[in-house]
């Protein structure tokens, strides 16, 4: 079994150390811009002189070669060229200027096609895009069968347990992109997260990480959803005879065992904390993946942060207030773009299913008729006083939004209320899939469901 230092021990004898047709081989969609000459397949320095002068210099290839890599590493300045990217840099009359007199002005432009031939990323048209990423993300072939690599199948989408949700978003939350959840305290976001980590692993075929920023995680309560969604299960399937989900054969209790066993908590207070987590979680993601292979242990489908906005608000809104500087306020957008920017390229990656929890902060102006608060539809939240935390840069990086409201604010309601409980709303906001759509709710043992119509 890999462990995760042993997969960054080969990760990095990959890096330093590849070999030659490690080298000369370029994936489709992949640039080997960072490729040193010196490593460039030796066809490209073929027949690259025209006939009529090769007759006359009487040189091999391999001299050719290692006389034009010699001229490279030795000019100066923006002409010197070691790496392929900077080769490409350079013109073609600058080329012939650093390599005269050993190519005239077609052969530097022959030289370069090559080379661009060879190293750059080649464009490919949207149906092989589309059938590529398909067959990455998807380990049941063309005959229905699954690979060998791939010993589970598993869904392209992860359930919410809210099933108007998961029919708008044609099967749920999408992997290979970045979903965000908003609401205010007490609606019910940390539920559906810890509800979306059973799913994953009970319906999906996934493991999970979760990270905590807020230390609100409680994993009993994720082991009382696992418990109670699984004993509905089978007396709905007692009834139906229907069978086929992982829990098939197994307790309630051994599948929330196998629920917990594939999720992955991680818990830091920094923004600074954040970033680098997001950096080495593509070895773990790895690592995990592999065991996925060999054990019980499921692939990772699923990453949640909980929240998005609390390491954000602690570390420059509050500095911001404190010292009134406005240099905080770039800082703040700097990281956000790259925590986005991380969070995006794991999704694309590794087909993640990236779950954001977001706060909500006051903002925008109510408005008030007959003494009571109205929607204002330019806003996310209930009663116009409030919207998501991170401002509007940050509605741009998620493809999926999903509010959760309180169809009265329980913290402002009087203690006697005639015992009527508030209801609670999830409404698709944004997506590339749905229109806008809003189910009625409840929290329950069983986490998020949904209240008949």
């Amino acid at each position: 079994m890999a462990t995760i230092q042993q997969t960054l021990e080969t990760l990095l004898q990959a890096t330093t150390t590849p070999t030659m047709e490690q080298q000369i081989t370029v994936g489709n969609g992949t640039s080997a811009a960072h490729r040193l000459l010196s490593n460039l397949p030796s066809s490209i320095f073929e027949n690259l002189l025209s006939p009529h002068r090769a007759i006359n210099i009487q040189m091999t290839s391999n001299d050719l070669r290692q006389q034009i890599l010699s001229k490279l590493s030795l000019a100066e300045g923006n002409d010197k060229a070691e790496t392929v990217r900077e080769l490409l840099k350079i013109s073609d009359t600058a080329l012939m200027r650093i390599l005269d007199p050993l190519l005239i002005i077609l052969e530097c432009r022959r030289l370069m096609t090559r080379v661009h031939g060879v190293c750059a990323v080649q464009p490919c048209s949207a149906l092989q895009f589309s059938r590529s990423t398909s067959r990455n993300h998807n380990p049941v072939g063309d005959t229905g069968e699954q690979q060998p690599h791939s010993p589970r199948q598993f869904s392209a989408k992860i359930s919410t347990g809210l099933s108007t949700i998961d029919n708008y978003l044609h099967g749920g939350f999408a992997t290979g992109s970045i979903t965000e959840v908003v609401g205010r305290a007490g609606v019910g976001k940390t539920h559906l997260a810890q509800q979306l980590c059973v799913l994953a692993a009970t319906t999906s075929g996934g493991g999970a990480i979760f990270i905590d920023t807020e230390n609100k995680l409680s994993l009993g309560r994720l082991n009382e959803i696992a418990v109670n969604r699984s004993k509905r299960e089978k007396s709905s399937k007692a009834t139906s005879d229907r069978s086929g989900d992982v829990d098939d054969g197994m307790s309630p209790d051994d599948v929330a065992q196998h629920v917990l066993e594939n999720v992955t908590v991680r818990s830091f207070l920094s923004t600074k904390e954040l970033l680098e987590t997001l950096d080495v979680l593509r070895l773990e993601i790895t690592d995990r993946n592999m065991q996925a292979e060999t054990n019980s242990r499921l692939p990772v489908r699923l990453l949640v942060i909980d929240s998005i906005a609390a390491p954000i608000r602690r570390d420059f809104d509050m500095m911001s207030s404190s010292s009134g500087s406005s240099s905080s306020a770039a800082q703040r957008a700097a990281a956000l773009l790259q925590i986005a920017s991380k969070l995006k390229q794991l999704a694309s990656d590794f087909n993640l299913a990236v779950v954001v929890i977001n706060q909500v902060g006051v903002g925008g102006n109510s408005i008030k008729q007959q003494g009571e608060y109205q929607r204002n539809d330019t806003l996310d939240i209930r009663d116009g006083e409030f919207t998501a935390s991170l401002g509007t840069a940050w509605q741009y990086c998620v493809s999926t939004k999903i509010i959760l409201e309180h169809d009265e604010d329980p913290h402002k309601r009087s203690q006697h209320h005639n015992g009527r409980v508030s209801a609670r709303t999830a409404t698709i906001a944004k997506s590339l899939l749905s229109r806008r759509a809003q189910v009625e709710f409840k929290v329950t043992d069983e986490g998020l469901c949904e209240v008949p119509s």
